[in-house]
């Protein structure tokens, strides 16, 4: 029982003696305290202040657009690309005009000989029409160039002969495609019958005696044609073989005329045929035409000059009418323009084997713009088909990523978006480039909701620079103005009061009084001051008065300035 009593009291002890230390140490000594309340002070100082934003994020580079085969434009046909060589992978970064690929167009050699031959082909179809043409207006021409379409028509005779049926008068309007005849009278045909058994006597080129009726004597002619194959006769009974024979007119025979056929035996008649032959036609003659114009009532083609009469013998190549009005002049204008039009496309033509042959100079394909290889289609060896109509990735070979205009998406907190305006500078670090700094600026702030939170997005254009690469990591100043040489006091100084900004200044005499100030620019560390202050005066930053009870502060590490500050 002693023992027990003997434990308690030292207990007792120890406690009362603890207590009274701890009382000792949180109550502090008179000499180490200040009378009065002890405030910790920064002066109004003037100086710069610039505000913004720090925020991180990747970097995310533009689309630069996409890389391609040079065109075939002018070119008839496909092209069939080859790749040769390929100077770039995903990822590179490349320079503006450097070679990405070189291609070879295999079929070049065959193109080429096509457009030759339709060339060839077209200026045949030229000619057609240039002949057309020159028939139309009778005249042989080799260029339109060589026709006037207000010259109208001058219709010729092909032969030399006698005019026969003139269909036209001068100063009427033509109503007849046929404008004359010109026969050369001076030969004409013979269409004979002979007999199976005088057959064998005859042959071609055998000359013949002719006896016409009301001719005295007899005439010369050539077996010109004989058939072989002998015809039932119009008696029907037996069978002929029909021939023709040429001979000269001894006078004015005409067509239809009877004529006696003999066989000539030195220069004296032989045998007679059986049946007489008839003067079929003139052996040269031809009939005049209008050709190549529609001969119309709504059509006014005019004989403007007609120079020979019915009966009147004319040379080969002798004017026979002249032809004009707008019509004519309209018709062999349009001609012209068929001509005209085919040469162009001849023109055409030659234009693209001109493209054919220097095609090959473009073949070395070069990036339009600085960039980084973001996809590549072909690698050496593939092939590849496209034509001038083929759409425009057909030609694509790869993308670039624009790297000299890059960009940022990130997220700036509820507390800052208020700093963050559109076309705000932005100042660009990176993590990867150390010492290196980067321009860029706020294109786009916007917000949403996001599971009943809203969201702050800000996008930021960077101008790119020599190792700037997608999805490196940034750091971001966003420039939200600045203040120049003006007012600045530590922002732990600034409090608010009735809604309204104020300090504590410290006088002199060691009391403090609110002053209401106006304020400008903030950031985490300064407030700008427009006005309520002047430059030196000393603001409370702290005070004694807000210490706990076991807290103080040393006299000699007072902050309170002295007469000599």
């Amino acid at each position: 029982m002693a023992k027990k009593i003997i434990s308690l009291l030292i207990v007792f002890a120890l406690v009362f003696v603890g207590g009274y230390y701890t009382a000792i140490q949180l109550i502090p000594k008179s000499t180490e305290t200040n009378a009065g309340p002890t405030y910790a002070t920064k002066p109004v100082t003037r100086g710069d202040l610039k505000v913004g934003v720090n925020i991180t994020g990747q970097l995310n580079a533009s689309w630069g657009g996409s890389v391609f085969a040079p065109k075939p434009d002018g070119i008839e046909g496909s092209v069939k690309y080859v790749v040769e060589e390929v100077f770039v992978k995903e990822n590179d970064e490349v320079k503006k005009d450097a070679p990405v690929m070189r291609l070879s167009a295999s079929n070049l050699p065959d193109l080429i000989n096509e457009n030759n031959k339709k060339i060839e082909k077209k200026y045949e179809e030229v000619n057609d029409l240039l002949k057309m043409l020159g028939n139309k207006i009778n005249k042989n021409i080799t260029s339109i160039s060589e026709v006037n379409p207000n010259d109208g028509i001058v219709i010729s005779s092909p032969i030399s002969g006698r005019v026969t049926d003139l269909k036209v008068k001068e100063g009427e309007k033509i109503s007849d495609t046929l404008i004359a005849n010109v026969v050369n009278d001076s030969k004409f045909k013979i269409t004979f019958k002979a007999t199976v058994n005088e057959f064998p006597s005859l042959q071609k080129g055998q000359k013949v005696l002719l006896n016409f009726s009301g001719y005295e004597g007899y005439y010369e002619g050539v077996i010109k044609e004989i058939n072989a194959n002998k015809v039932p006769h119009t008696d029907k009974i037996s069978y002929v073989h029909n021939g023709i024979i040429e001979a000269e007119n001894p006078g004015l025979i005409q067509p239809g005329t009877a004529v006696g056929i003999s066989i000539d035996n030195n220069k004296t008649p032989g045998m007679t045929l059986s049946y007489a032959g008839n003067v079929d036609s003139y052996l040269d003659q031809s009939k005049i035409f209008l050709t190549g114009f529609n001969v119309s009532d709504s059509k006014t083609y005019l004989a403007t000059e007609v120079f020979v009469n019915d009966n009147e013998f004319i040379e080969k190549g002798q004017a026979i009418v002249k032809i004009a009005g707008n019509d004519v002049t309209e018709d062999i204008q349009k001609d012209i323009n068929t001509i005209k039009e085919k040469l162009d496309e001849v023109d055409e033509v030659k234009k693209g084997i001109a493209n054919l042959m220097t095609f090959s100079e473009k073949l070395m394909v070069t990036a339009p713009t600085d960039g980084i290889v973001s996809w590549q289609r072909y690698n050496v060896g593939d092939t590849f088909e496209a034509s001038a109509t083929s759409d425009q990735w057909s030609f694509e070979i790869l993308n670039l990523y624009n790297s000299n205009q890059m960009s940022i998406n990130t997220q700036v907190s509820d507390l800052d978006v208020n700093h963050v305006q559109q076309g705000a500078t932005v100042e660009v670090t990176v993590d990867a480039l150390p010492g290196k700094t980067f321009e860029g600026t706020v294109e786009r702030l916007y917000q949403y909701n996001e599971n009943g939170k809203v969201i702050y997005n800000v996008n930021i254009s960077v101008t790119g620079g020599e190792g700037l690469r997608p999805g490196m990591n940034t750091n971001c100043f966003i420039d939200a103005g600045e203040s120049l040489d003006t007012l600045l006091v530590p922002i732990e100084a600034v409090f608010e009061e009735d809604f309204k900004q104020k300090v504590e200044v410290l006088k002199e005499d060691g009391t403090v009084e609110a002053v209401e100030i106006e304020i400008g620019l903030m950031n985490d560390r300064f407030v700008e001051v427009l006005s309520g202050l002047e430059e030196g005066q000393q603001v409370v930053t702290g005070s004694s008065g807000d210490l706990m009870p076991s807290q103080s502060v040393d006299k000699s590490n007072s902050i309170i300035p002295g007469k000599d500050k």
